[in-house]
């Protein structure tokens, strides 16, 4: 018996929507010596550590865990992908033993994913992300450095947002998981105290075309839907609307990114 068309439909579907999301980023592959492209890939990267650990977390609640596994499964095969990307492609002695250093933890982070969901792995699962982000940031940096063009920088704090989107999340989702401490409420205000200031930043970019200028709008209003759940009073309630829409945040910003790279490319080749 065949599958019935309504699956067949949201399988269409599905599939659909994560070829336009990462797309543009796969394609890295054949321009991976254009820096803005490096420097998003790596940046990327920033961004799955902190989804992955937010999708576990919100799994390990329970918390659309079905759509939460789905997701973090498919991160996990792109982090893995792109890590061999940046492998491949860069040449700097730095950039690679810190490439080198990511290995292990990668192989930890697959490690924990695959395996059933305890407390006890939620906070190494924190630990991890921590360990990765600060790995790859310093990645993105060593890149970044190297072409120091406006479009560049622009790729990189638009990539960022991305990655705050998540962590945000991320960090939400301990507090529900009941891993909360001290530690990551100072960290919850850092990243919306980063998130705030960057955003401010790119609306201000003289870059910013009509269509970017629309994504930062759209970006600015689900924050403002959902900001003040994360304040050190903020309420506990309607996890499934942070899960939702620090992942629609995540999306534009990856849009407005993907934006920015391709005026990098046209800047080139004028």
């Amino acid at each position: 018996m065949g599958i019935p068309m309504n699956a067949n439909k949201k399988v269409l579907i599905l599939c659909c929507m994560a070829v336009l999301l990462w797309l543009p980023l796969l394609a890295s592959n054949a321009v991976a010596a254009d820096m803005a492209a490096l420097v998003n890939t790596a940046g990327m990267q920033r961004m799955l550590s902190q989804r992955i650990a937010k999708d576990y977390l919100f799994l390990g609640s329970q918390i659309r865990a079905g759509k939460a596994t789905r997701q973090m499964q498919g991160s996990l095969a792109l982090v893995l992908n792109n890590h061999d990307v940046l492998k491949k492609s860069v040449t700097d002695t730095k950039v690679q033993g810190l490439l080198g250093e990511i290995d292990p933890l990668l192989d930890k982070l697959t490690r924990i994913t695959k395996a059933p969901y305890v407390k006890s792995s939620g906070a190494s699962m924190l630990e991890l992300s921590q360990s990765l982000l600060e790995l790859n940031q310093a990645v993105v940096e060593s890149l970044e450095g190297q072409q120091a063009e406006k479009t560049v920088t622009a790729v990189n704090i638009a990539g960022r947002q991305r990655m705050l989107s998540q962590r945000i999340g991320m960090l939400y989702a301990a507090r529900q998981a009941g891993l909360a401490n001290d530690s990551t409420a100072a960290q919850m205000r850092q990243a919306v105290a980063e998130f705030e200031s960057a955003h401010a930043s790119l609306e201000g970019n003289s870059l910013n075309s009509d269509k970017i200028n629309r994504e930062l709008q759209g970006v600015e209003n689900l924050w403002k839907t959902i900001r003040h759940y994360f304040t050190d009073n903020g309420e506990t309630g309607y996890p499934v609307t942070i899960f939702v829409t620090t992942d629609d945040i995540m999306k534009r910003m990856n849009v407005v990114t993907l934006l920015y790279v391709k005026a990098h490319w046209v800047g080139k080749s004028q």
